[in-house]
């Protein structure tokens, strides 16, 4: 743990890609055991990039990250034993597809944790079965539908026991009909006391799964509360304008699924 109880703690963190192009602005972020940290924003405000620099995944042009206490862009630092602690899950599943489901989550098992194959499969069973899965474990991805590969990569990152876990649009990806079964993993997990840092554009899932929320635009933080504080009283001018046209784009989205027969589901609220 860092000195302040934080898990993560990010200090002053820039990045540019190049000469001109000036990502992330001066962050400044914690994220506490048991949060549910939610960044939302619009394309290009710096969403992935931050998420991806929790992890180093992305090393910071300046500034420092801190997790449990160890500074992971010291270069002594060794991240691989480091990232060991924190899942992340990609909007593309990434899975193996010569592999079987339960195959994809025992590799790091065996190869990073050392443990024996038997030991591994009973863990992978165990994961996918948290996931809703343990019946697919012998199907290889080719074989599972898009929401089934996620919750697949959702299981072979929480196979590593991590303390963090990091969710980057994981449901871009997905027909819409899919999106719903793999954010009702995540608020199984959310609802488990899982810290999670999650980059979404589903509004819904914001609102009623995290424990807070900021809004990024132009690589910076805009505004950070309360997600029905945020969503019902934004402060900032630009969060009012973003969040206002997210309204009228779900509207909007609304009156052709209806037009079309289509109920528009609800994403249900986390329990009081």
């Amino acid at each position: 743990m860092n000195g302040d109880g934080s898990l993560i703690r990010l200090e002053g963190i820039h990045k540019w890609f190049g000469h001109e192009n000036h990502v992330l602005r001066g962050i400044d972020l914690t994220v506490t055991p048991g949060e549910v940290l939610v960044i939302i924003g619009p394309s290009g405000s710096g969403k992935s990039t931050l998420l991806r620099t929790i992890n180093v995944l992305e090393e910071p042009t300046t500034g420092r990250v801190l997790f449990r206490g160890t500074e992971l862009t010291d270069v002594r630092t060794d991240l691989n034993r480091a990232r060991a602690q924190i899942g992340m899950v990609f909007q593309q599943f990434n899975l193996f597809p010569h592999r079987t489901a339960c195959q994809n989550i025992t590799l790091a098992l065996v190869n990073v944790l050392g443990m024996s194959r038997a030991d591994a499969r009973g863990r992978a069973l165990a994961h996918l079965r948290q996931v809703g899965l343990e019946d697919k474990a012998d199907a290889h991805p080719g074989h599972l539908s898009g929401g089934q590969q996620q919750r697949v990569a959702i299981a072979r990152a929480l196979a590593m026991r991590p303390k963090l876990m990091l969710f980057d649009e994981v449901t871009s990806a997905l027909d819409p009909e899919l999106v719903k079964e793999v954010l009702v993993v995540m608020q199984r997990l959310a609802r488990g006391g899982m810290t999670l840092v999650v980059v979404t554009h589903e509004m819904s899932f914001a609102r009623e799964v995290g424990s807070r929320l900021i809004f990024m635009d132009e690589g910076r933080v805009v505004e950070e509360g309360e997600p029905r504080r945020v969503f019902e009283r934004p402060v900032h001018p630009r969060t009012r304008q973003f969040l206002a046209q997210v309204s009228l784009d779900e509207a909007t989205s609304g009156a052709e699924n209806q037009t079309n027969g289509d109920a528009v589901p609800a994403y249900p609220p986390s329990p009081a």
